[in-house]
């Protein structure tokens, strides 16, 4: 019977505007004033947008991250006795690094009809402008807190052919950006996309020592919402490129000068290479 109930229902899984009010489509402005519930994840937030909107829901319940499997079997107990019900996350598009991800699995084996509407999320808007590959992608959420953990990531990082999407706050931006440089240096490409779609939205591309130094500048840069985008050369490929230079230019440019470009275009150490090329004409 449950499932019967349950199977007639629509969910709407309803993106929310992630800085400016405007940015939300006129779908989901329809679905959420005919909505019979509406799941929210933080109350001040969605009655913000709501009333910008004048939606006056029929229904309203919180559920974030402290809720629990009670929370759950309540939503679900009043789902059984409407016919359609929606989530909207506090910014951005549910169930991205968000709590809502349990409970539509819930009503996905309840054989609920999910029905998931486009809109605005940081993760794709942020990818899209930062100069890096489109083309293939990761999302892995807040960057590990843990050393052992973000050390795992860092390790991963160097065979994932694409760009890698994080998640930063302010409190740990530079001290993420240190790490990173530790780890990579300049075989690391990095955009940092701060505040989007807000007044203060910036992006910082580079190095992480660059983008470091650049936030360190004014207090008021290391303020808002971050997302950090990153795309590594594997130094194993980058020796491969370096040393198909060298058989390239070795005639035409010193050792000193072709070090200090291939450098320059792969990343590595200016040291590293000579040390390298001066071991190859030492073996020729």
């Amino acid at each position: 019977m449950t499932e019967r109930i349950l199977n007639n229902m629509n969910f709407y899984i309803i993106p929310s505007p992630i800085g400016n009010l405007d940015d939300i489509t006129i779908r989901s402005i329809q679905v959420l004033k005919e909505l019979d519930l509406l799941i929210v994840e933080n109350a001040n937030k969605a009655k913000i947008i709501l009333k910008h909107y004048d939606i006056k829901p029929k229904n309203v319940l919180v559920y974030n991250d402290k809720s629990t499997d009670k929370d759950r079997k309540k939503i679900i107990s009043l789902l059984k006795k409407i016919p359609s019900g929606g989530i909207m996350s506090e910014a951005g598009t549910p169930l991205i690094s968000d709590p809502g991800f349990k409970l539509i699995t819930d009503l996905i084996t309840l054989k609920v009809k999910i029905i998931p509407l486009p809109g605005a999320t940081s993760v794709i808007t942020s990818l899209v402008a930062s100069g890096l590959p489109a083309n293939r992608f990761q999302f892995i959420g807040f960057f590990p807190k843990i050393k052992k953990d973000a050390e795992s990531l860092c390790g991963s990082l160097l065979n994932f052919n694409g760009t890698t999407i994080i998640f930063e706050s302010p409190k740990r931006i530079i001290d993420t950006l240190n790490f990173l440089d530790q780890k990579f240096g300049d075989l690391a490409e990095v955009c940092v996309a701060k505040e989007i779609t807000k007044i203060h939205e910036n992006f910082f591309r580079g190095s992480p020592k660059k983008i470091e130094k650049l936030l360190l500048e004014s207090k008021d840069l290391v303020k808002g919402e971050f997302v950090i985008l990153i795309k590594v050369t594997n130094i194993n490929e980058s020796f491969l490129l370096a040393d198909r230079i060298y058989n390239q230019l070795l005639s035409k440019l010193s050792l000193k000068d072709l070090s200090k470009v291939v450098s320059e275009i792969t990343g590595i150490n200016k040291n590293k290479i000579y040390k390298r090329f001066l071991s190859f004409s030492k073996n020729s």
